[in-house]
């Protein structure tokens, strides 16, 4: 008597069945677990190494949810009940969390305060803040401030030039992320700002991606280095 229907045959029954109807019967392999391929097309130019999504509700999927799954090997699918800005933040706050060279770092002057570093870590989660002489990305990189210059200071108002690093270690314009990554475990710095021949900030790299790129290997990525996620919209996914 043969024991149990394969998958074609399951499927051609066209019955209901749930969970708790099926079974499946172990049967030898001749592979290994690791060799076992997850990966799965959503779109004709997007694949992600996990089969997992999650659905665009606002009591499930916002920016928190959508990193995680990233990180994880899925996709997110981020909900449109809220305005389009505010849906636009959420994705931003997603290719933020991780990236390669981040091409549009936070920047600040010399003339902006500690509170201004506050600011952007309530609103964006971080504080590695390169300090350039406009306060603009490719202006002249002068400087950089860490949360070990301003942790423990307790006047707020005092402004980035008096508390800044200016001991800096940084990148030429064209290094390879590898190399890039390579000069940051070697210097043990958090940031490495990438500058051009006249040193003016070009980029960021950032310690905290190489741990992530460590602990998620498989994470769901662009061509950027940046986590991907989806967005729902009125006429369906946008």
């Amino acid at each position: 008597m043969r024991d149990g229907v394969n998958g074609r045959e399951l499927f051609q029954a066209r019955q209901s069945l749930t969970y708790d109807d099926l079974i499946i019967l172990p049967g030898y392999i001749d592979f290994g677990v690791g060799e076992v391929g997850l990966h799965t097309r959503v779109t004709r130019e997007l694949e992600v190494s996990a089969p997992l999504c999650s659905s665009p509700m606002d009591t499930v999927t916002e920016s928190e949810m959508a990193v995680n799954l990233a990180l994880l090997g899925g996709i997110g699918f981020i909900h449109y009940n809220n305005t389009i800005e505010e849906q636009a933040q959420m994705v931003r706050r997603v290719k933020r969390f991780e990236n390669g060279f981040i091409t549009e770092p936070q920047v600040l002057g010399p003339d902006h305060l500690i509170s201004d570093i506050d600011d952007i870590r309530r609103k964006h989660g971080f504080s590695g803040i390169p300090i350039t002489e406009d306060g603009i990305v490719n202006g002249r990189l002068i400087g950089i401030v860490s949360n070990r210059d301003i942790d423990f200071e307790p006047d707020r108002s005092r402004s980035l030039r008096d508390v800044m690093t200016t001991d800096l270690v940084t990148g030429q314009q064209g290094v390879s992320l590898i190399e890039a990554n390579r000069i940051l475990r070697e210097s043990k710095r958090g940031k490495l700002p990438i500058i051009d021949e006249d040193g003016r900030l070009v980029a960021l790299v950032s310690r905290t991606d190489l741990k992530k790129n460590r602990d998620f290997p498989d994470a769901s990525k662009n061509a950027d280095k940046q986590l991907v996620c989806a967005l729902a919209g009125h006429l369906g996914v946008r």
